[in-house]
């Protein structure tokens, strides 16, 4: 066997795995760290997790300008038209047209 070739592929899965790991982690505090807010505006103002998470996905949808509704009807009851530009060009024409709504 090649040393030194066995020596950096162990070293670069040494790295991998320590991203990996500082990956979950992070993932993990952010979990947790989202479920005791949630928990303690509940328990401070009686305001549920469906209250909150219906008020973050009312900003995502006015600050994305309209992504989701644009999503939804993408598929339109399976009539989607197979030229991918003209549906990317559409989408952006309507969020350039909602923006220079929310400038003026």
């Amino acid at each position: 066997m090649n040393l030194p070739l066995v020596i950096g592929a162990l070293i670069v899965s040494l790295l991998l795995l320590w991203w990996l790991l500082s990956v979950i982690k992070a993932s993990f505090k952010t979990a947790f760290l989202v479920v005791a807010v949630i928990f303690a505006i509940q328990v401070l103002t009686g305001v549920g997790p469906q209250q909150i998470f219906a008020q973050v996905g009312q900003w995502l949808n006015n600050s994305t300008g309209g992504l989701g509704k644009w999503l939804q009807n993408w598929g339109d009851k399976g009539k989607v038209d197979p030229n991918g530009g003209k549906q990317s060009a559409i989408w952006i024409f309507h969020l350039a047209v909602e923006l220079l709504d929310s400038i003026g």
